[in-house]
């Protein structure tokens, strides 16, 4: 049944940790715990609880039920979705015709830019037809799908099953020194800008694969508006420089981003 729900399986197999950093919560490991604000977490034991508030503790379903202010079976339905994601099939992907469009001039993205990283809107009949759709690849240059973006709500498609890799890493991975953004079009403004060495987590957080993929690089300048989760992960492995987001990148000119990646 598609709405069962094993409360006992979703706590024992979602960990915290991966929890942590999906929703890009900072903490510290130590002694065996993961301590972070208003919640202190035993590893082994996969459960927490809050120093400050007695009755929140438990396992991950009460962790997010609190976090979010939900219901313990809408959080545990989240989890399920998000982190069983039952047997990977492999799909084909289809080769997309990709249009240049108004949306992208907005961006500061170029038509060159655009045509030479394969992004652009979809007109043909497709699963994101009228959206913005990104052709994908992983660290070694593999393609892995397409995500798309509409304009008109803002939302983000992902395929099912898609695990996000570091989009654009493998044009970048000939750098020692790397920017890495969140949104896949300041990448692509940026790129059109002059800084051809630039990455994209394709979202706020960056899961562990997207950490592997940037420990193979020396140095990284992370521009994200809360990188203590991303940045205390891979302080101990890359020289990591986090300056200050006074507005999203989108909102600022060409010589203020200048100005932040040479500060």
């Amino acid at each position: 049944m598609n709405n069962y729900l094993n409360f006992a399986e979703i706590s024992k197999e979602v960990k915290f940790k991966s929890l942590l950093d999906f929703l890009n919560l900072p903490y510290k490991e130590k002694d065996g715990e993961l301590i972070g604000n208003d919640f202190i977490i035993t590893i082994d034991k996969n459960l927490y609880f809050n120093p400050k508030d007695k009755e929140a503790k438990g396992s991950v379903i009460n962790f997010y039920s609190n976090l979010k202010g939900i219901g313990l079976r809408e959080a545990a339905q989240f989890l399920k979705d998000q982190f069983f994601n039952g047997k990977e099939v492999k799909k084909e992907i289809p080769d997309l015709e990709l249009h240049y469009c108004d949306y992208l001039a907005q961006r500061g993205i170029s038509p060159e830019v655009a045509k030479q990283y394969n992004v652009g809107l979809v007109k043909q009949r497709s699963i994101v037809a009228g959206r913005i759709a990104f052709k994908v690849n992983d660290y070694d240059g593999n393609l892995v799908g397409y995500v798309g973006f509409k304009q008109e709500d803002n939302s983000w498609f992902f395929p099912k099953g898609f695990k996000r890799p570091v989009y654009l890493a493998d044009k970048a991975k000939s750098n020692d020194v790397i920017i890495v953004v969140t949104d896949p079009f300041d990448a692509l403004h940026l790129t059109s800008i002059g800084y051809p060495m630039v990455t994209s987590l394709l979202g706020i957080s960056m899961t562990e694969d997207q950490e592997t993929v940037l420990k193979k690089f020396k140095r990284i300048l992370l521009l994200h508006k809360e990188p203590q989760n991303i940045s205390g992960r891979l302080v101990s492995s890359v020289y990591i420089k986090c300056p200050l987001l006074k507005q999203p990148l989108k909102d600022m000119s060409d010589q203020d981003i200048h100005l932040l990646i040479k500060s």
